[in-house]
């Protein structure tokens, strides 16, 4: 594709992710599936527009807002902006590339009217001395705040980090490899690849790559994971012959990394209230080699009547609970823009409602891990405390005593509970508490 085309391309995609309800990288892997004619440089230079568009959406749209009196932070002026503004092209060379005239130039955006051109201009000479600091670290105003509180003297490092390009990870599948053999393997094969810093089980690739249709990916011996989601699942401490809940699974990530873990000894228990994840989880785990799990659907035990069948049977019981998922906002920044800090107060509510089912189905002497994807201490600390404040059959367990009993590297942590930072760990933000029950005197 030319680039004319490309950057239309990103035009229409980038319209459609801002008009849908569904995240961004359904409507971005939607939309390249009805486009076969493209290939994956073309995808991959206009994925990442749109996506460079949606992780400076607060200060692309400030600056547009403050050239008019109108608000027209439409796809299109947010592309050519960010061509403009951020990768520094010309407005010439802007007014080149929405030219139609020549041949194969059919598929490049509308020429510029002149409104457009002034607009982009006078834009393009706005500075940075009026634009309040929430809008220039590209956050809601609402968040702002609560990662002050995170983040303190670190506030602007680590909201940067927030803005930056996830890495592409991969967890070996220990079941059918070892770590050594797929990094042979993929160097073998070009890919620039190394171990990932925290996690053994943990590889990361230099650039992102379709692996759906890569032979270790079809025979189920690589899954695609962020090291910060393998150490949570690595935390758990799951060993063979234990019973185990994943209370939220999803697709069923870090069940994988449980099975393998336990090395297909033992019983994971996987559920969730939505049927479609848990199908896809299904598949996941038959390529893999699984056959520990049993799935069940949520949705459909209304009266929770499985649930209160279940009073006191596990060893461990993870929820990954709803949340935010403002540490994942690296790989999923339309997220800043949909997520309203009235969608917070619910979760906050969902997440208490979550911990109280859960808690009867740890054993005595077993453990409740709570964890988000979250970094605002409403859905992480203050929740633990408030579930320990309630609760006194259960106490906190220091995450470094766990972690010196798992991994060989030293803890990067010192306090009781995880928080994992894209900019001190260069991981998804995650938060982890592991509580224990404590064993009763009849045991």
């Amino acid at each position: 594709m030319k680039p004319g085309a490309r950057l239309q391309a990103a035009i229409t995609l980038l319209d459609k992710v801002l008009v849908a309800r569904a995240p961004a990288d359904h409507v971005v892997t939607n939309y390249f599936r009805h486009c076969r004619y493209m290939g994956v440089k073309d995808r991959r230079v206009i994925s990442e527009i749109v996506y460079q568009v949606l992780r400076r959406y607060e200060e692309l749209s400030w600056y547009l807002q403050a050239a008019s009196a109108t608000k027209p932070d439409t796809a299109r002026l947010l592309v050519l902006l960010y061509s403009h503004k951020i990768q520094n092209l010309s407005l010439a060379q802007i007014k080149d590339l929405c030219s139609k005239e020549g041949p194969n130039n059919q598929f490049n955006p509308d020429p510029l009217t002149s409104d457009e051109y002034k607009l982009l201009q006078e834009a393009g000479h706005l500075g940075e001395e009026k634009m309040p600091l929430s809008t220039r670290l590209n956050v809601p105003s609402w968040a702002l705040l609560r990662l002050q509180t995170q983040f303190g003297e670190q506030l602007v490092n680590g909201v940067k980090a927030l803005n930056q390009p996830a890495p592409f990870d991969l967890r070996v599948n220990t079941l059918k490899a070892t770590r050594k053999e797929i990094l042979d393997h993929l160097k073998n094969e070009g890919f620039e690849a190394t171990s990932t810093p925290w996690s053994p089980i943990g590889i990361r690739l230099g650039e992102r790559r379709p692996l759906s249709g890569h032979d270790l990916w079809k025979q189920g011996k690589i899954e695609v994971q962020d090291e910060g989601s393998q150490l949570i699942s690595l935390l758990v401490d799951a060993k063979p012959g234990m019973t185990i809940l994943d209370f939220c699974a999803g697709a069923g990530g870090k069940t994988l990394a449980m099975a393998a873990l336990m090395q297909n000894k033992g019983h994971i228990v996987a559920t969730d209230v939505s049927g479609w994840r848990l199908n896809r989880s299904r598949e996941r785990l038959r390529r893999a080699g699984v056959h520990n799990v049993e799935f069940r659907n949520l949705e459909e035990d209304k009266n929770l009547k499985w649930l209160k069948r279940q009073t006191g049977r596990f060893d461990s019981v993870l929820i990954d609970v709803p949340c935010s998922g403002s540490g994942t906002w690296r790989r999923n920044p339309d997220l800043k823009r949909r997520f309203i800090e009235q969608d917070l107060q619910q979760l906050i509510i969902k997440q208490q409602e979550i911990l109280s089912h859960a808690t009867a189905l740890v054993k005595d002497g077993g453990r409740l891990i709570y964890v988000t994807c979250s970094l605002f201490a409403e859905e992480n600390d203050f929740q633990v405390q408030k579930f320990l404040n309630t609760h006194p059959d259960f106490h906190l367990i220091p995450i470094p005593k766990i972690w010196s009993s798992v991994l060989e590297i030293p803890c990067p942590v010192t306090t009781d509970t995880l928080h994992l930072m894209p900019h001190l760990h260069f991981v998804d933000g995650f938060f982890m508490g592991i509580l224990g029950r404590r064993e009763t005197s009849a045991n």
